[in-house]
């Protein structure tokens, strides 16, 4: 009897740590780099109705993206971990049932049964595949819309101080905007109120705890 492995359930994996909605190709950069040298200085004194930022400052910056996507990356790894394991495991049963019955050490009965108990296992485990990866896809779009909706609190705030009417988002690869004014650029005051947050966030966490 063969064995068959649905590699769906990684595909799905890796697709889900390369965040391609929101980071496209960008890399990931140290959690501690300073965003300053990717964003415009003038940025503070900018004014008028429409301002924009780069959202791959914001992916490689912003320290609740980094720390959601950290966990994904090792959710994953754990759980392809756990189901490679119930894989050998299963593989080498079936290796086994294969040899004794070649070399007529069952009989017909037990080896029907061993052999629907294999296909039971199987089953079983194309089932946790399907589980972990639909768990992994939910818990991946409720970390997205936290992400989103912590910008867009922040922008909220931000805009009513500064009055703008309209903040454009810009992205290599994806860009919207051909040309912009960088005293347009809010990126990084942007940031730097997300990180706050944040941080303030996780200390009222950790001071609960």
């Amino acid at each position: 009897m063969k064995s068959r492995f649905n590699k769906t359930f990684y595909l799905v994996l890796s697709l889900i740590v390369s965040f391609v909605a929101f980071t496209g190709c960008q890399p990931q950069q140290s959690k501690n780099a300073n965003a300053s040298t990717t964003t415009s200085n003038a940025s503070s004194s900018s004014n008028g109705d429409i301002a924009y930022i780069n959202i791959d400052t914001l992916t490689v910056y912003y320290d609740f993206y980094i720390d959601v996507k950290e966990r994904t990356e090792r959710t994953q790894k754990e759980a392809s971990r756990q189901l490679q394991q119930q894989e050998i495991a299963l593989q080498s049963k079936a290796e086994s049932f294969q040899k004794r019955a070649s070399q007529g050490l069952l009989s017909e009965n037990a080896a029907k049964k061993e052999q629907q108990d294999l296909q039971t296992e199987y089953q079983m485990l194309e089932r946790q595949k399907a589980s972990k990866s639909e768990a992994l896809i939910l818990q991946n779009e409720k970390d997205m819309d936290e992400i989103f909706a912590n910008i867009e609190e922040v922008l909220e705030e931000y805009k009513a101080e500064k009055g703008y009417k309209v903040v454009l988002g810009t992205q290599k690869g994806a860009a919207t905007i051909l040309y912009a004014d960088k005293n347009l650029d809010i990126t990084k005051p942007v940031l730097d109120l997300l990180n706050a947050k944040y941080k303030a966030e996780k200390d009222s966490a950790e001071t609960a705890n």
